[in-house]
């Protein structure tokens, strides 16, 4: 037996060994890749981060620091040091405009709501008494049933009990969440810093790992699945601006209420691909409803003109042919994506189903064109 075969055979029982292995213990796994991740969540954190800041970061060093690039390895180190100085500072920035400005608004609008629910209540009351007199819905229905009443008093309180500890757990992961998001902070400094170095090293080890023959094209998939998510990533936070500014302007001019906290929920909701808009548009014209229904129609076919407007002009400009994913597929991307990781994969889903999409169909394209026997008749 050649020294290949016995590679061959070697790898192909190992393999089976550890899926054997594997196997037979799920739950041993399950629990070692949890806590895997469990340890490792700031490090992603610190990733996505690192990632996300670095179209700014090549924003500055590529526009405004270019000229000490030419200046050597100091030069160099210079740059990258005020590039990522500089991101950061419009992080702070931004935040503090948040802070200052928004959440204030934001605070103040959710209040005022909570506030005025009683009298939202009337207003609700009043429309269930004008139903009743116009269409005769008490013979119908009869909604002061005490056993109705009873029994949604019961329903109520179960639900208040089942769902504060679950609030509390919640509240839990929040700090969690807060805790790796912080740390996750302080480690995308150091991505973003050693950026060219860990590229290299990358390139290093897969050149070393992959064979001759694919690492030239591992490469090729490694800079289109950067391009696909950089593109995606920014023309997406581009649109959505331009939804939301244009959204926020349009409601001031009705005399719309809530128009900070509706022009958020709207502007944050479109990142969401298809859906998203839906998605919003629900509690938006709820929130606008219960204080005045007329214009909350007027909000609905706002926003249908609003998105027509955004599909057919604005997001082709932004993203261009992006996505390049049929709807189905948009839509079974959003839910698996949103199954697995939440918000972030509704987000992250569309673009990673766009990219396999595109390298699946090219390798049925190029299967079909060299003529090769299909998989079955192997």
């Amino acid at each position: 037996m050649d020294k290949t075969k016995f590679k061959q055979y070697f790898l192909i029982i190992t393999y089976g060994i550890v899926l054997y292995v594997a196997l037979t213990n799920l739950e041993v796994v399950s629990a070692i890749l949890e806590k895997l991740h469990r340890i490792t969540r700031p490090l992603i954190f610190g990733f996505v981060i690192a990632y996300l800041l670095n179209i700014p970061y090549k924003g500055f060093r590529k526009r405004i620091f270019y000229p000490m690039e030419k200046k050597g390895a100091t030069g160099k180190k210079v740059a990258a040091g005020l590039s990522i100085l500089s991101t950061y500072l419009l992080v702070i920035v931004t935040g503090g405009v948040l802070v200052r400005f928004i959440i204030p608004q934001l605070v103040g609008s959710i209040t005022q709501l909570i506030e005025n629910i009683p009298n939202y209540i009337v207003t609700v009351e009043g429309w269930a008494n004008y139903l009743d007199e116009t269409f005769g819905l008490q013979e119908m229905i009869d909604w002061y049933d005490s056993d109705l009443l009873q029994n949604l008093n019961a329903t109520l309180n179960q639900a208040v009990t089942r769902w504060i500890p679950i609030i509390g757990n919640y509240l839990l992961g929040l700090t969690s969440g807060l805790y790796n998001w912080i740390i996750g902070l302080i480690i995308s400094v150091y991505f973003l810093y050693g950026k060219d170095v860990l590229l290299e090293q990358m390139v290093r080890l897969s050149e070393a790992v992959c064979p001759r023959r694919f690492f030239g094209k591992f490469m090729e998939i490694a800079r289109r699945t950067n391009h696909v998510f950089n593109r995606f990533i920014t023309g997406n936070v581009i649109d959505s601006s331009i939804i939301a500014l244009i959204c926020f302007i349009s409601m001031n001019l009705m005399n719309m209420p809530y128009v900070l906290l509706v022009t958020v929920i709207i502007g944050l909701t479109n990142l969401i691909p298809i859906v998203g808009p839906f998605i919003g548009a629900v509690p938006a014209i709820f929130i606008i409803m219960i204080v005045d229904p007329i214009k909350a129609l007027m909000f609905f076919f706002f926003i249908i003109a609003l998105q027509q407007l955004d599909g057919n002009v604005i997001k082709p400009k932004v993203l261009g042919n992006t996505v390049g994913l049929p709807g189905l597929w948009v839509l079974v991307s959003i839910i698996l994506g949103a199954g697995l990781y939440g918000i972030v994969g509704m987000l992250m889903g569309v673009p990673t189903f766009a990219l396999l999409y595109s390298l699946f169909g090219e390798w049925i394209d190029h299967r079909l064109e060299r003529g090769e026997d299909s998989i079955c008749e192997k």
